[in-house]
């Protein structure tokens, strides 16, 4: 019987060999247990009594690993000289996740988010009953931020966020160079985890549509910013323009004066030497209302 103790406690111990270290915890007491950072454990061992003022405590990665070898878990690692433990406040956030959901389905059409967490920035006894609720511009072009409450006398209260959510994103399957037309020639649709963009991803291409601003090169997650509407006529090239009136359309071959994009309005002159103003409709042509 105690073999059968001693090989179970071995094998539970390896089961959570190469754990790394998170840089924060958060946790229900005020004190630290071995089950608050190897999951699954069922040591209730105390580690750290936290301050019931302050809430949170701060130690060195180093002495907290001694701690865990001491008890038997090796090999456990951090990036981090220090770990800090958080007590978690006794306040419900539904109402703030539900707006950061809100927020990143607006923003992202393809998006499948699997956990909001919300935790306030110092401790909280409680919420406030009464509140409005406030979010950067271009927070949803992170996975985590800051998000504020105001009360009705004017308070301010922060709270940091983490949004984990897969979405689709277009990538560029080779180089790409400027104003090439974006298709699934050149770029194929991915679903990455939600991470820090630089502007809001695309999640979608339709056809001739888009074409890129700049020269990419393969891999490139593309943004709004590195595309631009595509020209469906060119400068000098020779289009079908229509002309309806009523029941009555009429088309004839003109030249291109400049570039224009699906619903721009240009300048085409037809075979007399008139110049006239069309909107283009598609690749090489336009139309005159």
């Amino acid at each position: 019987m105690k073999l059968l103790f001693i090989l179970s406690f071995t094998l539970f111990i390896n089961l959570y060999a190469n754990t790394q270290l998170k840089s924060n915890y958060f946790i229900q007491e005020n004190y630290v247990v071995v089950s608050d950072i190897v999951k699954g454990a069922k040591s209730e061992f105390k580690l750290f009594d936290i301050d019931k003022n302050r809430h949170s405590i701060r130690i060195r990665t180093k002495d907290l690993l001694n701690k865990l070898n001491k008890l038997g878990y090796k090999n456990i690692s951090s990036k981090h000289n220090y770990t800090q433990f958080t007590q978690k406040s006794p306040i419900n956030t539904d109402k703030i996740e539900l707006y950061l959901r809100e927020v990143y389905i607006k923003n992202y059409i393809d998006i499948d988010i699997q956990s909001i967490s919300v935790s306030p920035r110092s401790y909280l006894y409680e919420m406030p009953k009464n509140y409005k609720i406030s979010l950067y511009k271009k927070a949803h072009l992170s996975n985590k931020g800051i998000i504020n409450i105001k009360t009705d006398d004017n308070k301010k209260i922060f709270f940091n966020y983490l949004v984990k959510a897969h979405i689709s994103v277009i990538i560029s399957k080779q180089t790409i160079q400027k104003d090439d037309e974006l298709s699934f020639l050149n770029a194929k649709k991915k679903s990455i985890m939600l991470q820090k963009f630089r502007a809001l991803p695309l999640q979608e291409i339709k056809k001739a549509t888009l074409q890129v601003k700049h020269r990419v090169k393969k891999d490139f997650i593309l943004t709004d910013r590195d595309v631009i509407g595509l020209f469906l006529v060119k400068r000098g090239a020779t289009i079908n323009v229509v002309v309806t009136d009523a029941n009555i359309a009429i088309s004839f071959l003109a030249k291109a004066k400049q570039n224009g994009r699906l619903g721009e309005r240009i300048t085409v002159v037809n075979s007399l030497g008139k110049k006239l103003k069309a909107v283009v409709t598609a690749r090489n042509s336009a139309e005159i209302k």
